[in-house]
């Protein structure tokens, strides 16, 4: 029985000859769209509770529109020309329109990132902004909302005109990705992103993925959304080849929800008991192209492994361990237990803790082992995890009676227990 992983670009095959494996997880079947590029003409003519994008925009706005970063696989090179033609019919110049990256906390994109990004051809047209959401001059304050500072990207705010892209997938604490999530915390200020990210919300029990209902990451996310202002949103959903399966387009709240509603159904997969071992990856490029953005994976496999049970991740850590406070807090990781004493702590906050957070609920549920060929030695020391060096010969240890789950597309698939 052999089963492909997604792992950097090309993925990776194991065999799990005489192997009790139990499930493997998989999205539902749904066909790709055949015609993407027409299909979001469609959906920018006839949105979800809101007017045609043509008949919103003004030729006098200066117009804002928000990307994710390079960590994922939205198709911005198929999304953002439908969205310019649109523009351009409106009579807009493109010296009014901005592209801002939704860096969030991650590292802003150098030039040849983000042509790789966008697109030579619109990376040429208008200018392309990181999100710093650490220098406090950039930031508009909006208030408050349940104790927390609302703060967003200036120029963000100053637009007339705020397009958020994004795609929607489970996302191991806000439950979905895309929607409001694109403005917090991908646009939001650092006051902010420390509460969205504070070990009080992530211990949590409803911010988990698939979730949204009382889940306090989500809604400090609508809090500045709503303060914030988002004129139009255009969403996606992808399969597992990341090609686009739906398109989702309108008001804000809207087209989130019916693109949420449409990627549980195809995203959720569900195992009657917890198992011994979870074999998973990553999710594959660009997702896994660091340690930082690896720890999804352990979580969303830590939801159907048995306590004190293995998980087994492939990634391939093209980018390293990933940024400057993430390598520091491993490296004062004394202990899963210490390190969750320390972060509730009064007073204490660190940039990546979130991250860590996260990793030590996969850390303290299960052994977690990872097979990677992107990083050193030395750090594949610092990531905290016993480290696979013949994957092969790893899967054949596994005792026969052990049961096994794969979920190849690792985070992209929710995994329940049912």
């Amino acid at each position: 029985m052999k089963v492909k992983l997604d792992y950097g670009k090309k993925g990776l095959v194991v065999d799990l000859k005489n192997k009790k494996v139990v499930k493997v997880f998989s999205m539902a079947k749904s066909r790709p769209l055949q015609n993407p590029s027409k299909k979001i003409r469609r959906a920018l003519s006839k949105p979800l509770g809101t007017a045609p994008l043509l008949k919103l925009v003004k030729k006098t706005d200066k117009v804002c529109i928000v990307i994710s970063d390079n960590t994922r696989p939205v198709p911005n090179k198929i999304i953002l020309p439908e969205i310019f033609k649109i523009l351009k019919l409106a009579d807009i110049p493109d010296k009014n329109i901005f592209i801002l990256i939704g860096n969030g906390t991650h590292l802003p994109l150098n030039n040849a990132a983000i042509k790789e990004l966008v697109g030579n051809e619109i990376a040429g047209r208008c200018r392309v902004l990181n999100h710093d959401c650490f220098n406090n001059k950039d930031q508009k304050y909006l208030g408050k909302a349940g104790g927390a500072k609302l703060l967003v990207n200036k120029k963000y705010f100053e637009a007339s005109f705020k397009i958020v892209t994004g795609f929607i997938e489970p996302h191991f604490m806000a439950g979905f990705s895309g929607g409001r999530k694109g403005v917090c915390p991908g646009v939001a200020g650092y006051e902010t992103i420390k509460t969205f990210h504070s070990a009080k919300y992530l211990a949590s029990r409803y911010a988990v993925s698939g979730n949204i209902k009382k889940n306090p990451c989500d809604k400090l996310a609508e809090a500045v959304s709503k303060k914030a202002g988002v004129e139009f949103l255009i969403n996606v959903t992808l399969d597992s080849e990341k090609k686009i399966t739906g398109v989702f387009a309108g008001d804000w709240k809207k087209a989130h929800k019916a693109g949420m509603s449409f990627c549980l159904k195809h995203v959720r997969d569900t195992v009657k008991k917890p198992l011994d071992v979870v074999i998973t990856s990553a999710g594959g490029y660009p997702l896994d192209r660091n340690f930082y953005q690896t720890v999804k994976g352990i979580v969303g496999a830590s939801e159907v492994v048995k306590k004190g049970g293995e998980i087994i991740i492939v990634s391939g850590c093209s980018d390293g361990v990933g940024g400057k406070d993430f390598r520091d807090l491993l490296k004062g990781l004394s202990s899963p237990e210490d390190f969750l004493k320390k972060i509730f702590k009064k007073n204490y906050f660190h940039a990546e803790q979130w991250q860590i957070q996260e990793l030590v609920k996969g850390l303290l549920k299960a052994k977690v082992k990872l097979f990677t060929g992107g990083l050193c030695e030395k750090d594949k020391k610092l990531c905290r995890v016993n480290i696979v060096e013949d994957l092969n010969r790893e899967i054949a240890a596994i005792p026969a009676n052990k049961t096994i789950g794969v979920i190849p597309n690792g985070p992209y698939i929710l995994t329940k227990i049912r």
